[in-house]
């Protein structure tokens, strides 16, 4: 219990608005306190909007602040690859990304947004360490695309970045206590499918 105590995990959630980031940050805190670990979340909004930029702090242990400070992000799960680039500021060299293959052009006229190719470079180029993971797709398989969140949160928990905290099974608990029955089950498979991706 004495090393618990000193334990930090720092993880930052990115998208866009309508992407479950909030749910995603309520589902990693609430796992964390039923394991009789402190957490604390925070979210920041970018556009007031559907699609605007939002980003999630998730600290997990030995925390006072619920933001995260620059460079101190164990892991950054990026739903949006736009939004990723946006908050490499967060990365050190350890910094594990996790991240959705989906570029979401922003609902404004006549933006021109990068391509996909072009971002994975500018993530490469940071020489971090990052699994690139087709979200959309698993989700579909799931049963929902709205469960690309949990998809990522799979995968995220199969890093082992959340070992002592965490495993697959605390999150699916954690899951079926949030969610009816059928919601959990369809947000179950995909936690599995994006663990197993």
């Amino acid at each position: 219990m004495e090393e618990r105590l000193n334990m930090e995990k720092n993880i930052i959630l990115v998208g866009v608005g309508g992407q479950g980031l909030i749910t995603l940050g309520r589902i990693l805190g609430t796992t964390a306190i039923n394991k009789g670990i402190k957490a604390l979340t925070a979210e920041t909004h970018g556009m007031a909007q559907r699609g605007g930029s939002v980003t999630v702090h998730v600290r997990i242990g030995d925390v006072e602040s619920p933001l995260i400070p620059m460079r101190r992000a164990d892991a950054i799960l990026g739903l949006e690859l736009i939004e990723t680039v946006r908050n490499l500021t967060y990365a050190n060299k350890k910094t594990i990304l996790i991240l959705n293959n989906r570029v979401i052009k922003p609902q404004i006229p006549k933006i021109k947004i990068p391509e996909t190719e072009k971002l994975i470079k500018i993530i490469k180029e940071t020489g971090l360490q990052f699994k690139l993971i087709d979200a959309l797709k698993l989700a579909i398989e799931a049963g929902s695309e709205i469960t690309q969140n949990v998809v990522m949160l799979g995968a995220l928990i199969k890093t082992n970045i959340l070992k002592d905290i965490m495993n697959l099974k605390d999150v699916e608990e954690t899951i079926k206590m949030m969610f009816p029955h059928r919601i959990a089950e369809i947000n179950i498979k995909a936690l599995k499918l994006g663990f197993e991706a």
